[in-house]
């Protein structure tokens, strides 16, 4: 007993029908391809019947014959169906292309207090203070990368300087006052190493133009200068006239 072509119709998803393209063909006609043997009465244009893998089935709506007929359409294509097949096995001795790891983009900015004291390194410290003349040469540029493994809305950075090859940290703190030190880690692994980056993470916080970093290992602890020149750059709680919090920080 023959299939009904109704529920043959039915029986496939919408992607694989095609519409009539010569509008010149009357009302639109729906042809869909099925991988089946085809019974004799649908056969195409040169009264050969339709083989597995080029078959069209008209749509039961739509009357055979006369511009109605799908298959007298000289612009429509049969669709190509071929018959599932398995996955190629790799060749021996190759194994599969691994997709390339995304590049985490570092960022190169100024930063200098609100007393216009920039960064220098000495003694393997960053310091804060005025740099004028040929000491201005000195200044070290801030790179950064923001940390997704932390809420995005606190804009967490690393900081590092020296194109990103020494980094800020501040481990949980031991004592009384955390400790700030350089660290020579690549700011661009930092950020896959998830909850393990919380000593190189800061939170930025921004208002009325100045920007605040706050130590994610040491909450409530900002980085800091000296009102005096020259001193090193540290971690405060309290903004005062000796503790500056508030930096510039702008791209170079």
């Amino acid at each position: 007993m023959e299939a009904s072509p109704r529920s043959l119709h039915m029986r496939y998803p919408p992607w694989a029908t095609q519409r009539c393209p010569r509008r010149s063909c009357g009302p639109p006609a729906f042809l869909t391809a099925h991988a089946y043997d085809a019974p004799s009465r649908w056969r195409n244009r040169e009264g050969a019947a339709p083989s597995l893998g080029r078959l069209w089935v008209r749509d039961p709506l739509r009357p055979v014959g006369g511009r109605t007929d799908p298959l007298s359409c000289p612009r429509v294509a049969p669709l190509n169906v071929s018959p599932r097949v398995s996955p190629p096995r790799e060749a021996e001795g190759f194994s599969p292309c691994q997709a390339p790891t995304l590049q985490t983009k570092v960022f190169q900015y100024r930063l200098w207090d609100v007393n216009q004291k920039s960064l220098y390194l000495r003694d393997d410290q960053l310091l804060a203070g005025h740099l004028q003349g040929a000491n201005a040469a000195l200044e070290e540029k801030v790179f950064w990368v923001p940390n997704r493994a932390f809420e995005p809305t606190r804009l967490p950075v690393i900081l590092g300087i020296r194109n990103g090859t020494r980094c800020l940290a501040s481990p949980p703190k031991n004592s009384t006052t955390p400790a700030l030190q350089l660290q020579a880690v690549d700011i661009r692994e930092l950020p896959h190493t998830g909850e393990a980056s919380a000593a190189f993470t800061f939170f930025r916080s921004y208002k009325d133009g100045l920007w605040r970093f706050e130590s994610a290992a040491n909450p409530g602890w900002f980085l800091c200068t000296s009102a005096r020149g020259h001193q090193p750059l540290a971690l405060s709680r309290s903004h005062d006239a000796t503790h500056l919090l508030d930096f510039y920080f702008q791209l170079c």
